[in-house]
């Protein structure tokens, strides 16, 4: 599921006019196991940038229908998207996390507040109907901290800044946002040149557009680096991201099936 919802924001546009955009998901030998609907919208120095990833077939069935939906909010300030607030939301059948962070970008600081809901079985007597009656309640929970480090971007910020952040002028860019994985200098994302671009690119139906390789270290270093191949059209929007082979289950891939750009 991390590997889903990762490549799905890696899908998101790293040029940007305001848009709408869906990507199917494919998984080797599982087929099309969800969709990402990806929306960014532009008013009057304001942006709003969502994403929403919904899991099908047997994968929902075994993630108890998992959504997850990731919003920036904020200002566009000489051309970069300055975030307010950032909202992670995961929500199952039974289970919904809401993460809002704030950002005060003078006094440096992110605050979060997260909140959690579950739904649990409860077993009682019934002493009218005399037997043991299972029901279900609802448990909420909340908390507000700090975070120990401040960064001025959130992961969907980053990939609306990339064009800045990383180009021909700038090939290697250290992704260090609110929603990545954590504070370390470990997702590097590449503007692929030369030989490593054909390589790349013989990973895509259309050789047209630049290309760009996103690379993860994961948190539990026992597991294998991971690397997404990007490919942009020649108007320098996401078309497909491809995550090579994985063990067993084949290449991971996301596939853009609409798009519809709006000029500001």
């Amino acid at each position: 599921m991390k590997l889903f919802i990762f490549i799905l924001l890696v899908s998101s546009s790293l040029f940007s006019d305001s848009f709408s955009t869906r990507y199917d998901v494919n998984v080797g030998m599982f087929g099309k196991v969800g969709y990402a609907d990806v929306t960014l919208k532009e008013h009057s120095g304001k942006y709003e940038m969502k994403l929403v990833a919904t899991l099908t077939g047997t994968a929902a069935n075994l993630t108890g229908n998992r959504i997850d939906t990731y919003v920036s909010k904020g200002e566009i300030l000489d051309g970069k998207y300055i975030p307010d607030t950032f909202i992670k939301i995961k929500k199952t059948n039974r289970k919904e996390r809401v993460q809002t962070y704030s950002f005060d970008h003078i006094n440096k600081t992110v605050a979060l507040i997260e909140t959690n809901s579950k739904w649990v079985s409860e077993t009682k007597f019934d002493t009218k109907k005399f037997k043991l009656v299972k029901h279900d309640v609802q448990e909420n929970s909340s908390s507000n901290t700090n975070l120990d480090n401040y960064h001025n971007q959130d992961i969907l910020s980053a990939y609306l800044n990339t064009r800045d952040s990383c180009n021909a002028q700038n090939t290697e860019f250290d992704l260090l946002a609110v929603g990545a994985h954590n504070d370390d200098k470990d997702i590097t994302l590449s503007f692929l040149e030369g030989i490593h671009k054909q390589e790349g690119a013989q990973h895509f139906s259309s050789k047209e557009g630049h290309i760009y390789n996103l690379s993860v270290i994961p948190i539990d270093k026992d597991e294998k680096r991971v690397d997404v191949l990007i490919a942009l059209d020649n108007d320098g929007l996401i078309k497909e991201a491809v995550l090579g082979d994985i063990f067993w289950i084949g290449e991971v891939n996301a596939k853009r099936v609409y798009h519809q750009v709006s000029s500001n």
